[in-house]
């Protein structure tokens, strides 16, 4: 297809074939570079004209979640509601800027909401980040559509991690990061966020790329259409599903230095979490 030959319309038409009447909670994870160049405007005003149609097409009736993590916030120890751009693209720094979005007061998972459940996003407890009673697990509970736009599977979907925390998986541990709550620059106080984290020592290598294929295989994949805009959509529910019936057969299945980590567990794992401050401990 020419640059320049998509249009609002076509978004539009490829939204209305992967979300259902029934679907009142959208989660969008993205990477726009991959097809931003396609539209007829400049590349740089995409995020904007997409969230735009994001939220006309959602109306009064549905809810839109942003992911805006920030994975700096151990390195700065500040969390600025409106001035912390995520590290994870242009669409979820547009929605930041958005005064119709308000902002998950965690400072690495955090989220962007929009929508008549907001308050309820907003109010989630997040005792820890992939917990039960977090933006995951909430998102799994209302069966939310999750749409992947522009990025592969492997590289987008924080559900993997949800179903890891659910099943305690053994490679990781709770671990508490502290620092600065701050709005537009003003103090708030501290802030928190307890993550089910991997080794400092021995570090998992990931392959996610293994749960997409079962996910086809299930039906739980929804293709848009045209060509050029890469999206595609699954519920929350079948995306836990699977991926959970993968680790209840191997909790090691996606982790490719699995010898290296299954050492570390046995034999460092009770040291490094010994090693941590009191600042750090989390004791569930």
């Amino acid at each position: 297809m020419p640059v320049g030959a998509l249009s609002e319309d076509d978004f539009y038409r490829v939204l209305d074939e992967v979300v259902g009447p029934e679907d009142e909670v959208l989660a969008v994870f993205s990477g726009l570079y991959t097809f931003a160049h396609r539209f007829r405007w400049a590349p740089h005003e995409t995020p904007t004209k997409l969230l735009d149609v994001f939220e006309d097409f959602i109306g009064s009736r549905r809810t839109l979640v942003v992911p805006a993590y920030c994975f700096s916030f151990p390195r700065t120890r500040i969390f600025d509601l409106k001035r912390t751009q995520t590290d994870i693209g242009v669409l979820p720094d547009c929605a930041v800027e958005r005064p119709t979005f308000s902002r998950l007061v965690k400072p690495m998972n955090s989220y962007m909401v929009t929508g008549p459940r907001s308050e309820e996003f907003l109010n989630l407890p997040c005792r820890t980040a992939w917990g039960q009673d977090g933006a995951l697990a909430w998102l799994a509970r209302v069966n939310a559509k999750i749409l992947i736009l522009g990025v592969p599977w492997h590289e987008a979907c924080s559900l993997y991690h949800y179903a890891e925390e659910l099943l305690s998986v053994p490679y990781r541990y709770h671990k508490r990061f502290h620092g600065d709550l701050r709005q537009d620059g003003i103090s708030l106080g501290s802030c928190e966020e307890v993550m089910y984290s991997r080794s400092a020592n021995v570090s998992p290598n990931w392959d996610h790329g293994r749960i997409y294929p079962r996910l086809v295989e299930s039906g739980a994949v929804i293709s848009a259409k045209h060509p050029a805009i890469p999206l595609e959509a699954s519920h929350a529910s079948d995306i836990v599903a699977v991926t959970c019936e993968m680790l209840e057969q191997n909790p090691y299945a996606y982790v490719t230095n699995d010898d290296e980590v299954r050492n570390w567990v046995i034999h460092g794992k009770v040291r490094e979490i010994a090693s941590l401050s009191e600042e750090e401990r989390f004791e569930g």
